[in-house]
């Protein structure tokens, strides 16, 4: 019995890890490189979102979610917050951007992503002070029950894990040594790199030849 039992283990394992890899919907970097099942990320990359009132410190994830398939599917999110010191987390996939500031887990609304379909989940941390804020996401796909008109998860999809990290003395640091900007590129608020920005609000990031980096958005 301990044997078949070992063995039925293993099985379920190994159909839950085909089924993430299996799955529709992926997640992925700003150029659609797929980001594994399991991965952690450590993400410690101030932005500053200058206004003309105040200006506001974010860590953007810079997660993406790619339809693999050329399908519509309909999907969302089971997300927490397993650690956060201050401020907030922001996420806006798959539509309405909400924000949590305390440990526990949510489950998104439903929403669609077209087939083929690279979206920002444009998920980002608002702190107020140092620290760190520590938080996972699954991605869900759902079906519509034709009798009730209502949406149930019909699988679960791959899960990540993101590790902000805002250390305001380790930046000053940086911008205290001598050093030259090394390159100026812009980004479109869905995350897409472009030559040069037109008529809106872009990301504008700043690369230093001792590898400090500096986003801040701006309207032009």
């Amino acid at each position: 019995m301990r044997l078949v039992f070992t063995l039925f283990i293993s099985f379920v394992l190994g159909v839950s890890c085909v089924s993430a890899q299996d799955f529709p919907l992926q997640f992925a970097d700003a150029n659609g490189n797929i980001i594994a099942d399991g991965t952690e990320l450590t993400l410690d990359q101030p932005t500053v979102e200058v206004s003309e009132f105040d200006d506001a410190i974010m860590i953007l994830s810079g997660v993406f979610v790619l339809n693999t398939t050329a399908n519509d599917v309909n999907c969302g999110t089971e997300y927490s917050i397993t650690q956060i010191s201050n401020g907030d987390l922001q996420t806006c996939f798959p539509s309405s951007c909400i924000q949590r500031n305390k440990v526990g887990s949510w489950t998104s609304e439903v929403g669609v992503i077209h087939g083929n379909e690279l979206k920002n989940m444009q998920t980002e941390w608002i702190p107020q002070d140092a620290g760190t804020l520590n938080a996972e996401f699954r991605l869900l796909k759902y079906k519509l029950n034709p009798v009730t008109n209502k949406y149930t998860v019909e699988s679960n999809g791959p899960l990540i894990k993101m590790h902000f990290v805002y250390d305001p003395a380790a930046i000053r640091a940086l911008d205290s040594e001598a050093s030259d900007i090394a390159s100026v590129a812009y980004y479109s608020l869905d995350g897409r790199r472009v030559a040069s920005p037109t008529h809106g609000i872009y990301m504008m990031k700043v690369t230093y030849t001792n590898g400090r980096t500096v986003t801040t958005k701006h309207l032009f």
